[in-house]
């Protein structure tokens, strides 16, 4: 499926903002990993199951959290490759970034509009009309 310039530049603008959440997601990962790795060398050898419980949790809750940037990233790149999941994947995160007020929501008005809009198609070659010649 061929794609026009605004479907490509909403491509662009959801593995931006993929690339921007993983990123910070990450940054808030650090910051957690180190915190608790600083209580944890502190703690008591009873409380060590605790915090390994909750490390392991964390650990599950930031994969869980990883995924929506991954996946509108892969959105992304399936799109600008034309293909029709890709196409799927970036409206669904293009609907789900409206929340995200003003930047995520004018980008997903945009997203909206350049996936839902009707491109209009050029004429077939036998359908335009050479001057000079007659039909039949």
């Amino acid at each position: 499926m061929p794609i026009d310039t605004h479907v490509r530049i909403a491509a662009w603008l959801h593995i931006v903002l993929g690339v921007i959440a993983a990123c910070a997601l990450g940054c808030v990962a650090l910051f957690f990993g180190v915190f608790g790795a600083a209580v944890g060398a502190s703690a008591q050898a009873s409380e060590a199951g605790v915090m390994g419980w909750i490390a392991g949790f964390g650990v599950v809750l930031l994969l869980v959290f990883m995924a929506f940037p991954v996946l509108e990233i892969v959105g992304g790149v399936m799109l600008l490759g034309g293909s029709a999941a890709g196409r799927i994947i970036t409206i669904v995160f293009s609907i789900l970034s409206l929340i995200n007020i003003p930047i995520g929501t004018a980008i997903g008005i945009y997203s909206l509009w350049a996936l839902l809009r009707e491109v209009p198609r050029p004429a077939p070659a036998a359908a335009v009309m050479q001057p000079g010649v007659r039909p039949y």
